[in-house]
């Protein structure tokens, strides 16, 4: 099975094509604000790079959230048009699901702006605590020592596991959720109730 994996929940472009369990070829990009004008042209430039056309994909996996708002949609909208162009399968996989992986009890945050983060604990990809929006201050008060962190670490002050989210992906591959009805594939996107109308 060929897939398109494709992450633009945060500021990092992320795009990996994968051949049943395996990477072929993959892009993690620091592009703040610019996932909706480079992410087909490099999907298209990695897809050239191992030879693969768009009508060679078998299916799409995307991160539903949480995220910003805008990057979230992009992922979406391109697995959208694909399957309605051709036959594809269609899978989400949380964004903070996706930066745990398959590690031991590890902590996830990723900036929520406005002095807030998105934050979830996972456990070999597995939800240990909901994914959740809270400020960032409120967080730091939480932490223990021994915390193990990936994603945005340093604004807790704090050093960030490193992860190859392309390879996360594969490795998640039984925990991808396969959406059935195209039109009920919409962002998750979590609101902390201090920030709630």
């Amino acid at each position: 099975m060929k897939t398109l994996a494709l992450d633009t929940s945060t500021h990092a472009l992320v795009i990996a094509l994968i051949e049943n369990d395996r990477v072929l070829a993959k892009e993690t990009l620091e592009i703040p604000k610019r996932q909706s004008e480079l992410t087909l042209p490099e999907v298209d430039r990695l897809m050239n790079k191992i030879s693969w056309t768009p009508t060679d994909l078998n299916a799409v996996v995307v991160t539903d959230g949480p995220g910003s708002y805008t990057g979230l949609r992009i992922a979406m909208t391109i697995a959208k048009v694909l399957a309605v162009i051709q036959p594809l399968e269609l899978y989400t996989i949380g964004t903070l699901q996706l930066w745990a992986g398959r590690l031991p009890k590890v902590r996830v945050v990723l900036d929520a702006r406005a002095q807030r983060v998105f934050t979830g604990v996972y456990e070999h990809g597995i939800s240990l605590e909901a994914d959740h929006a809270i400020a960032i201050e409120t967080l730091r008060l939480q932490l223990n020592d021994g915390d193990v962190i990936v994603g945005h670490a340093d604004l807790l002050g704090r050093i960030a596991t490193p992860v190859d989210l392309a390879e996360n992906f594969v490795s998640l591959k039984p925990l991808w959720k396969r959406v059935d009805n195209l039109h009920a594939l919409v962002p998750r996107y979590l609101k902390d109730p201090e920030h709630s109308a």
